[in-house]
């Protein structure tokens, strides 16, 4: 690819990702840094088309980016080949952030950022649970008939639940449960403590201790959505805006999206690369063919990979969605810097 087309074709990305609409040699014939006639850059799309990475639209002079001219633009934007606009993002309302030093309420601040100034759907996929062991668990009774779980974990995240009782407790009992939790959960991975709370030893300790027996299911409860995976999502009703689909489409889509097994398995794609973008078919889901996606890598405390990403239109602004999926990025991980 020469250096003129690839100019033309950047000129005609980026009229098109404005405008939405198909872009004539007249139209670029006014822009001044691709300093030649109408005449050639008649010529030269009509390279680029015959090239594959524009598409004529019906009968209309104009042409419009293809999938391939899309990959051509990005994997030149990233080779520094064609120029990087770092557009002044906007800023985003803080009232909507949720401010405390929870891992998890850190990377939601972070998508919710990145939809808000994307206008697009945002996603995280959190890191996986190996490296987390529990640190320290402690049952308070708030009253007889109601029970606060509190976890910490050694990532620093903290959690808690609310267990009301079917029948009334008393102290002792209670301090029985913690010295039992103290002694066989501490230090385990929480797949380590969900083996442990199904092992013979808490059958035996449950069937003697009713108490025990009803709170020990909802702990497994909790500690089961550190094992898998999680994604996190804001935006999806970003969707409905920018995929000229029929509503049933749409709702497919999001219904996709929400069966997080899927879509986990496009973004944690062990090939990926610190930043990753794919392109309509390159997805590798039919559903997706018409939106493209940007995902990046960020780390927890204890190196361990997730990844944020934003999904979009093909016809998206490529360099604004990078430059702003880096800045959310450092956010996180200097969020997650301040926290240590």
């Amino acid at each position: 690819m020469d250096e003129r087309k690839l100019r033309i074709l950047n000129a005609i990305i980026k009229s098109y990702t404005e405008s939405k609409e198909p872009v004539g040699s007249r139209t670029l014939s006014k822009d001044s840094s691709i300093g030649v006639s109408a005449a050639t850059i008649r010529n030269e799309m009509s390279d680029l088309e015959d090239l594959g990475y524009l598409v004529k639209v019906h009968s209309s002079s104009g042409r419009v980016p293809s999938s391939r001219g899309y990959r051509l633009y990005v994997d030149a934007l990233l080779s520094d080949q064609v120029p990087f606009r770092r557009p002044k993002n906007e800023l985003v309302d803080p009232r909507g952030l949720e401010y405390n030093n929870e891992f998890e309420s850190i990377i939601s601040n972070g998508i919710k950022m990145l939809s808000a100034i994307t206008n697009y759907a945002a996603f995280a996929v959190m890191p996986q649970s190996e490296v987390t062991q529990l640190q320290y668990i402690n049952v308070v009774m708030l009253n007889p008939r109601e029970l606060a779980v509190i976890y910490i974990y050694n990532t620093k995240e903290v959690r808690h639940q609310i267990i009301n009782l079917h029948t009334p407790v008393n102290q002792e009992v209670v301090s029985l449960i913690n010295r039992i939790f103290n002694a066989t959960l501490l230090e385990s991975h929480p797949a380590e403590i969900l083996d442990i709370l199904d092992s013979h030893m808490y059958h035996i300790l449950m069937e003697n201790n009713q108490t025990l027996s009803f709170i020990v299911p909802q702990i497994e409860a909790q500690v089961e959505k550190l094992v898998d995976r999680r994604m996190l999502s804001e935006g999806l009703g970003n969707i409905y805006r920018f995929n000229q689909a029929s509503l049933e489409e749409n709702e497919r889509i999001i219904n996709f999206i929400n069966d997080q097994g899927q879509m986990q398995a496009i973004l944690c794609d062990q090939s990926a690369e610190d930043l990753q973008i794919r392109i309509g078919e390159e997805i590798g889901i039919e559903e997706f063919n018409n939106f493209s996606i940007v995902s990046m890598t960020f780390k927890n405390e204890s190196g361990h990979k997730g990844r944020i990403a934003v999904l979009g239109p093909v016809a998206m602004a490529y360099d604004k969605v990078i430059s702003d999926i880096l800045i959310v990025t450092r956010y996180i991980n200097n969020s997650i810097s301040r926290k240590e």
